[in-house]
């Protein structure tokens, strides 16, 4: 049986990015859009009408006048994963959001294939910011945790397991994505996200700490 395609909803107040991106949408079979307005309000009524899987938020639309309306959106709609579009690499927006429920952050300079695979990887369960960003996510992302204790690191999804398997067995990014029929731009996001994951620096440093906690089964 054909997966659904997952809804997308987008709502931002600038024409061209918008109609953009709702092309974007469109023209990818996986996904399918619901609806692209100009502003937050509409946005609400059309998750009021049809809660959709992805909502994508401009930062700085009419009616986004606090971050804290993202927590009120999340709460009422629990299965609508939330992500900000923004022309500007915020940090305090990628905090705050964070705080208050998103699962993304996608600044509007991203090339096309790399917005697909950063939604492709939020609605798989990850949560995606650039990596510029990265330190501000887990700020925000942290809990809070008495003096001494360490903070559990956070489990790797099925699929990032998948590929730090394949990592640690010697493949490359591009094997990789091959082997997987996946973009090669998405493997690299996956990485990205489980070296972040380990408290590592770089591929290198996950592969060895793949290795010594027995992470995933040493290859044969």
């Amino acid at each position: 049986m054909a997966i659904p395609p997952a809804t997308v909803l987008i709502a931002d107040d600038h024409p061209l990015f918008r109609a953009a991106l709702a092309d974007l949408i469109q023209r990818t079979p996986e996904f399918q859009l619901v609806g692209a307005v100009e502003a937050l309000e509409p946005a609400v009524t059309l998750l009021a009408a049809q809660p959709c899987d992805l909502a994508l938020l401009d930062l700085r639309m009419p009616g986004m006048t606090d971050l804290s309306v993202l927590g009120t959106i999340r709460t009422r709609y629990p299965d609508t994963k939330l992500a900000l579009i923004s022309g500007n690499l915020d940090s305090d927006a990628v905090a705050g959001g964070l705080r208050n429920g998103i699962v993304g952050f996608l600044p509007k300079s991203f090339d096309p294939p790399v917005i697909l695979a950063a939604i492709r990887l939020i609605l798989s369960g990850a949560i995606y910011v650039p990596h510029e960003l990265a330190a501000f996510a887990s700020d925000a992302a942290a809990p809070a945790s008495p003096a001494g204790n360490g903070i559990e690191p956070t489990p790797l999804t099925e699929r990032e397991h998948e590929i730090l398997t394949m990592m640690v067995a010697g493949s490359s990014h591009k094997e990789i994505a091959r082997s997987l029929d996946l973009a090669e731009i998405t493997i690299k996001l996956h990485a990205q996200r489980i070296v972040k994951k380990l408290g590592v620096r770089n591929r290198a440093a996950a592969i060895a700490k793949a290795v010594r906690d027995r992470l995933v089964e040493p290859p044969l």
